[in-house]
């Protein structure tokens, strides 16, 4: 097998008979957590080795919700990158809020480089807490983004106290995404990091423009992994892994060919000490 940029005019240099190999496109991730600082350099020497672009999330400390601060952000991954990758893209996106504007939105996708909204539910998940109080508040933003074709991410878990974790994808497609499918027919909607089968079968049935990621943690392990024979810190990520079924639906939909389901690591690390205590921080890397 050839990677893409190996030599493949002749079949010497990889020791594989003439019509034998296989060239494999350098992938994208479209859900991946840089950090900031002086975190994204060690981060972008594992990620620029893998794929050629990514989408890179908001929840930062601040959040990326202007496009002033989503420029300042794309410059400084820009200057984080190695010597070598300097031609790995960053797709950017705005931190959505109660109140984002139409106008900010518009300014966002006039620089080319912001690419996307992420919706995160006020409390779901790390960083999360300046997210959507109620979807409704949004809506002025998000008829201008099915306007311009801008896509919304989405992190597709209810964040209200009295449903149990793990319910809360399968009540957020109840409540939030089946209505907002059918007041914005034409808005581009990616369910992020998809982790149960309620989800496959929504996104399998719903329009074109409802796609999904899928993480490769959700694709290899259930809750066992986490739960059985001792909290594994490790495991823990939002959304949290679930039982066996779930994982197998989700590695049939991965495998299925259908073009509405595609990778989203969420590649999000932390340092050990916020993993590995009383109250460890989500995240799989």
């Amino acid at each position: 097998m050839a990677a893409a940029g190996d030599d493949c005019d002749h079949c010497e240099p990889c020791g594989a008979d003439e019509g034998t190999r296989i060239t494999i496109t350098f992938p994208d991730d479209f859900h991946h957590h840089f950090r900031d600082g002086d975190k994204c350099p060690a981060v972008l020497e594992h990620a620029t080795r893998r794929f050629a672009r990514a989408i890179a999330m908001p929840n930062l400390k601040p959040p990326v919700t202007t496009t002033e601060i989503a420029t300042a952000y794309h410059e400084h991954l820009k200057s984080c990158l190695p010597e070598d990758s300097q031609d790995f893209e960053f797709l950017i996106t705005l931190y959505l809020t109660d109140n984002t504007t139409p106008s900010e939105i518009e300014k966002a996708h006039a620089t080319g480089f912001v690419k996307a909204c992420k919706y995160y539910p006020a409390g779901a998940t790390t960083n999360s807490h300046a997210g959507v109080t109620d979807v409704r508040k949004t809506y002025p933003a998000l008829r201008k983004m099915e306007e311009l074709g801008m896509m919304l991410c989405i992190h597709s878990e209810v964040s209200t106290s009295h449903v149990d974790i793990f319910d809360r994808e399968r009540t957020f497609i109840d409540e939030i995404i089946r209505p907002l499918v059918a007041d914005m027919p034409s808005l581009k909607i990616t369910m992020e990091h998809i982790s149960t089968e309620d989800s496959v079968e929504f996104v399998k049935s719903a329009p074109d423009n409802v796609r999904a990621s899928i993480t490769c943690h959700h694709l290899l392990y259930n809750r066992n992994a986490l739960l059985v024979g001792g909290i594994k810190p490790h495991f823990y990520c939002l959304p949290i892994l679930k039982r066996e079924t779930h994982r197998v639906a989700l590695l049939e939909a991965a495998t299925s060919g259908s073009n509405k389901f595609f990778l989203g690591t969420d590649s999000a690390p932390h340092r050990v000490e916020d993993k590995e205590s009383a109250c460890g921080f989500a995240g799989a890397y």
